[in-house]
């Protein structure tokens, strides 16, 4: 009777089981690179980028320029050393200006992602509610879905969803 009892559980179990959960996934790299806002932030992105290498080649320019003063036999010692310590200075600002160029667009793109991802995560918990998805999964480059039907993609709806906010 045991031995009954426990297949028939077993049996109820590898049943419940084989029937598929409501699940969907989307891919949310492609709606953070392809949405509106997206599009946007990253725009915004490459701006602050050429402002920084714009900044930094007017630099590296005034450094060269003293290097090439420094060459002149015409400068003597106490004017030599004197070009020298504005080179260091401009190196010096030269590293300045790299350090905070990669602290704010480090920033920039964070807050750039947490917003959008707290907005894609609003778009999708409503899709889910409404179509009773029990889980939806994120794809991607980095991701934990290896593999996921089409059928179960809501990725171009979740888009669409997306660029219709303002």
């Amino acid at each position: 009777m045991k031995k009954f009892l426990v297949v028939l559980i077993l049996m109820f179990g590898l049943v419940s089981l084989s029937k598929a959960a409501n699940v969907a996934y989307v891919d949310l790299e492609k709606v953070m690179n392809e949405s509106e806002k997206g599009k946007k932030y990253k725009k915004e992105l490459e701006n602050k980028l050429e402002f920084y290498q714009n900044k930094a080649k007017d630099l590296q320019a005034k450094l060269q320029d003293l290097q090439k003063q420094l060459q002149s036999p015409a400068l003597n010692d106490k004017a030599k050393e004197e070009k020298r310590k504005e080179m260091r200075e401009l190196a010096r600002q030269l590293q300045t200006l790299e350090a905070q160029a990669n602290e704010e667009l480090a920033k920039m793109k964070a807050n750039a992602e947490k917003s959008m991802i707290a907005e894609i995560k609003k778009i999708v918990e409503k899709i889910a509610k409404d179509r009773n998805y029990e889980a939806v999964f994120y794809g991607g480059l980095v991701s934990g879905v290896l593999y996921a039907s089409p059928k179960l993609d809501i990725t171009d709806e979740v888009l669409k969803e997306y660029n219709k906010q303002k």
